[in-house]
């Protein structure tokens, strides 16, 4: 090697790295956008359920409650349109009220918050079936569900707005924070 090939090597390590790098934090952004736009559409999701069944109130309460700010509500007959903010991302969601205005409990979820009743709803759009609840607990935010429920809920994650209250009691989920 001659002399004035020495160190041709080190300005294209650090060119790669450099490019490395970039390319690490264009990826951490892309990922981090696509979360919320997730969490923005499951937040949307549960608000309009949440409206439909309750109004305005009821919808800020629960896209606040999924981390979201309603930025948009209207009420055009039986149906509640929301637009809802998580981080950058906005959704839009909209949801129909039957039962005379409120969403009806039904079996086991009587005792329910309107607000566990609009997540109850969107868990069991999401899981293709009537989530069986054992118990509603006396704040109306916190129920117990079926073992074969819990382990749907737990693997569906965040997106039906339920949560696993603790590890030790597996079966007791409540709105997500």
């Amino acid at each position: 090697m001659g002399r004035t090939e020495r160190g041709q090597v080190l300005p294209l390590l650090a060119l790669v790295i450099v490019i490395g790098g970039l390319a690490v934090v264009a990826i951490g952004r892309i990922g981090g956008a696509a979360v919320d736009r997730a969490r923005a559409s499951a937040a949307a999701d549960a608000a309009a359920l949440a409206g439909a069944a309750d109004g305005r109130g009821a919808a800020s309460k629960l896209a606040q409650a999924n981390d979201g700010r309603l930025l948009h509500y209207d009420r055009i007959g039986a149906d509640a349109r929301v637009r809802v903010a998580v981080g950058d991302a906005e959704a839009v969601a909209r949801a129909r009220r039957t039962d005379g205005g409120r969403l009806a409990p039904g079996p086991g979820r009587e005792g329910a918050a309107p607000a566990l009743l609009a997540a109850l709803a969107r868990a069991d759009q999401v899981l293709g079936g009537r989530v069986v609840v054992t118990a509603v607990h006396p704040s109306g935010l916190e129920a117990d569900v079926t073992p074969a429920w819990a382990g749907q809920l737990e693997r569906a994650g965040a997106t039906t707005g339920l949560c696993r209250v603790a590890p030790a009691d597996p079966l007791r989920f409540r709105l997500c924070s």
